[in-house]
């Protein structure tokens, strides 16, 4: 690992920011009933969104990363449309992905890693950063009113298992070779082409040699529920702190009703049920 103060200090400022949307939030509160703090999120998203696609020519269908379908990017260019417009069924389906991504991003470091020195850098990890950000204080200031519930995961999942299968067609029809058939020992992910999405993952666990249909299968079934599953019980802590932009403050109980359970696992339910199991397996 190179570059570890700048790894540091990105991790640092990662964590001070994020933290300053619950440690002040009066101070967010009252931004949520203006539109500077969504003007300068867009801005910024935008300059270092346009910037990338120039830099690493994007829409070039010889270049490197053509169009560039990695899950990090499609939810930075959502989050500039959140920041226009904030839905609750965007929220609702996005959350998880924004989680997922921009946090596996600036927790996992790099290889071969950048310099202070370097714009990158900055477009890198503060770039991933404001896609988390945005996010996050849109859902936590009551912007959307989107909360955990079964219908956003039901929606999240469903977009996740209709984007991932998306990127797996592309990747198949712009692989280089067979996407049925293993990689030889060694090759790895580089046999793929750009192998978006699941190139990165599971490459960096040991399974970039497996067909593409069978990256697919593990990504959909295994990976994919498993890192969802981590961003469903982040939202089951961090939920909204205001509602309707700022106005209301909510009351926060880790131990209120979420998705029905403390109204389902009550005392008479759980022994209703425990009957009903024991007389069908007497019967």
């Amino acid at each position: 690992m190179n570059h570890i103060p700048e790894y540091i200090t990105e991790i640092i400022i990662s964590i001070i920011v994020m933290s300053s949307l619950f440690i002040f939030h009066k101070f967010w509160a009252k931004t949520a009933k203006t539109y500077w703090v969504r003007i300068v999120i867009l801005i910024w998203m935008l300059a270092v969104q346009i910037w990338f696609y120039i830099d690493k020519d994007i829409f070039n269908p010889n270049a490197d990363k053509f169009m560039y379908f990695e899950l990090c990017n499609m939810v930075a260019w959502t989050s500039i449309i959140l920041m226009i417009f904030p839905t609750k069924i965007q929220v609702d389906a996005l959350l998880p992905l924004a989680i997922i991504g921009p946090t596996l991003t600036i927790l996992i470091p790099l290889n071969k890693g950048f310099t202070f020195a370097e714009w990158e850098y900055y477009q890198f990890y503060f770039g991933h950063l404001g896609t988390l950000f945005g996010y996050f204080y849109i859902y936590l200031y009551g912007y959307t009113n989107s909360k955990l519930s079964w219908v956003s995961i039901k929606r999240s999942m469903c977009y996740a298992f209709i984007f991932l299968t998306f990127v797996m067609v592309w990747n198949m029809a712009y692989s280089r070779h067979n996407p049925l058939e293993p990689a030889p020992s060694g090759q790895g992910n580089l046999w793929w082409g750009p192998n978006y999405i699941y190139g990165l993952i599971l490459f960096n666990i040991g399974l970039g040699s497996l067909s593409l249909l069978n990256q697919y299968f593990m990504m959909i079934l295994v990976l994919g529920p498993a890192m969802m599953l981590i961003a469903y019980t982040i939202l089951y802590f961090v939920r909204p702190l205001y509602a309707h932009c700022g106005t209301e403050k909510l009351k926060f109980n880790i131990h209120d009703d979420i998705l029905g359970l403390k109204a389902f696992f009550t005392k008479e339910n759980v022994k209703h049920k425990w009957l009903r199991i024991i007389n069908k397996i007497k019967a």
